[in-house]
């Protein structure tokens, strides 16, 4: 995919088009400042050994604290034209929902974005990319939305069967802009995954191996790489103080887990065995969630270790596979959504405590509900989940509920 830098200044230019550019360009900049806390340095980073990580603390969240009057439950809308909503990725403060939009012919997918207000969503809006990019033609494939704390997207940009590069966007600018310049960081870029401070993003390169992880520092510009193995990484999952990340690694034909100590630069196995360990993410007490289908090929079940990778359990059993999301966990890390593999129970989204002593059933109007994604929002515990209105329905739409009196 082409690079910031390279951007044409094509001969059509007027003077109208020029200052029309500019603007865009000061828009880009500002993106990019606001996300860097400055501006990016020019040189070209290249790896270097790891520095010690500083705390970064998530402050402790209270699912109940300071409840405000209830949000109203309701669809999100944007142009069903468009196609399946799918992948729903909360903003930090749960004011911003980003989803993909997979289109009917399967050429493209799309990022939407909708706004949370204190009581309703607002409609989505469509990201747009550049004109210059190639990200921007006519089937451009925009996914894995994650945060920046101050409300700034990072996605996965490219053309179908192009360069996969991580491009920013905040609501409201112009288009999105490509964060790492090919020079800077060569190959495709993918699973973008930031600290709680949002001083760090993690991402898979193919610079190396079948896909190695690295690490982007917004305050140095620097890029670390952290592995360099002919194994494929991927769903790297900072630890809330951003000491350790968490990574799947494919190993012959199965998926398992790992752990990096980013301090002391060593690597841990954390959970192996028949069939696929996959997607972790951590837990409030530090225990790890995730998929595994040790079972047999598409049989799906949460399971749960603890920090050292022991006393595993299985809490759900028969599950949805999401398209591409984690185990969604409520905002104090205790609970856990899933909808069941079982079509007679396609339209409940069961919640169940970590700790195996309680689940809830949350029954919906809708059909082949998905991908549930949780945030808190003035002390609101809010669900995202996709949906089809009935059996027979042609789009995937997009819903978001206020579960707080259901935990």
């Amino acid at each position: 995919m082409t690079n910031a830098s390279r951007h044409p200044l094509s001969p059509w230019f007027a003077l109208g088009g020029l200052l029309a550019f500019v603007g865009i360009a000061v828009g880009f900049a500002s993106v990019i400042v606001a996300f860097l806390g400055r501006s990016p340095a020019a040189s070209v980073a290249t790896p270097e050994s790891l520095e010690t990580v500083s705390k970064c603390e998530a402050p402790a969240v209270g699912i109940k604290d300071a409840v405000s009057a209830p949000f109203s439950s309701q669809e999100v809308h944007f142009s069903s034209a468009d196609g399946h909503a799918y992948n729903p990725n909360w903003s930090a403060d749960g004011k911003y929902v980003a989803f993909e939009v997979v289109r009917y012919d399967g050429a493209s997918i799309d990022l939407y974005i909708a706004s949370m207000n204190r009581t309703t969503p607002i409609d989505a809006v469509k990201v747009p990319l550049w004109d210059g990019s190639k990200a921007s033609g006519n089937t451009p494939v925009m996914s894995n939305p994650t945060w920046h704390p101050n409300g700034i997207s990072v996605f996965e940009g490219s053309n179908q069967e192009g360069t996969d590069r991580l491009y920013v966007y905040a609501l409201g600018e112009a288009s999105a802009t490509e964060l790492l310049n090919a020079a800077q960081a060569p190959g495709d870029l993918t699973f973008p995954t930031m600290t709680p401070d949002g001083r760090q993003l993690a991402f898979v390169s193919s610079q190396t191996g079948n896909g190695d992880l690295r690490i982007w520092n917004r305050t140095t510009n620097k890029i670390t790489q952290l592995t360099n193995t002919e194994a494929t990484e991927s769903f790297p999952e900072y630890s809330a103080n951003c000491r350790h990340l968490l990574f799947t690694r494919q190993q012959r034909s199965t998926q398992d887990l790992f752990e990096l100590d980013l301090v002391t630069n060593t690597e841990r196995a954390i959970v192996s065995g028949s069939g696929d360990q996959t997607r972790p993410i951590y837990a409030a007490d530090g225990s790890i969630v995730y998929f595994t289908s040790e079972r047999g090929a598409d049989l799906w079940d949460i399971a749960t270790v603890d920090k050292t990778g022991s006393n595993k359990r299985v809490i759900a059993e028969d599950v949805r596979l999401p398209l591409r999301q984690r185990p969604a966990l409520t905002p104090d890390g205790r609970w856990v959504a899933w909808v069941s593999a079982d079509p007679t129970k396609d339209g409940e989204i069961a919640l169940t405590r970590l700790d195996g002593t309680k689940t809830v059933e949350i029954p919906t109007e809708y059909r082949d509900c998905s991908e549930p994604a949780f945030t808190l929002q003035n002390g609101r515990v809010l669900l995202a989940f996709t949906f089809l209105k009935a059996s027979y329905a042609d789009w995937r739409g997009l819903y978001v509920m206020d579960v707080t009196d259901s935990l």
